[in-house]
């Protein structure tokens, strides 16, 4: 919890009082639960639903119900592109799925897109520190269970 809940509250909150003097409560707790919330749907129960195709076939249906999900019918390039990132997303919080188990962890990744919807260098640093702590996170963990294992 404190890793991945825990840190983008206070990362974001103090970043905003650092540069806006007001914390956005609201916003963050309302992001961290709607992230929550869309992850319970999307790897919670979808993701699951679609474990017995092939992984390439989850990543792509899951990618276009999500596009979908977020009410893209046209196809400009800026929705192209949206997409490929939808592709990498899916494939991205798919392997946190796998290794943590967590919908905590996953709704982590997912909330900052939520929070930062365009990136600038106060959301990209944010952003970078948050993904380098949770990648070595998991690594540590991965390391760790391995060595349980043996």
């Amino acid at each position: 919890m404190a890793l991945y809940w825990a840190l983008p509250v206070v990362l974001i909150s103090a970043v905003s009082y650092l540069v806006k003097g007001t914390i956005p409560y609201l916003a963050v707790f309302s992001v961290l639960v709607y992230g929550l919330l869309e992850e319970i749907g999307w790897r919670g129960f979808i993701y699951q639903e679609f474990k017995a195709l092939k992984p390439l076939h989850n990543i792509l249906l899951l990618s276009v119900l999500w596009f979908l999900w977020h009410l893209n019918f046209d196809f400009t390039p800026i929705q192209v592109s949206f997409f490929v990132i939808l592709v990498l997303g899916s494939w991205g919080i798919g392997k946190v799925a796998d290794t943590t188990g967590s919908l905590v962890a996953i709704s982590a990744f997912h909330s900052p897109n939520n929070f930062f919807p365009g990136i600038n260098a106060k959301s990209g640093a944010i952003l970078a520190i948050l993904l380098a702590v949770w990648v070595i996170s998991l690594v540590v963990r991965k390391k760790n269970y391995q060595a349980a294992k043996r």
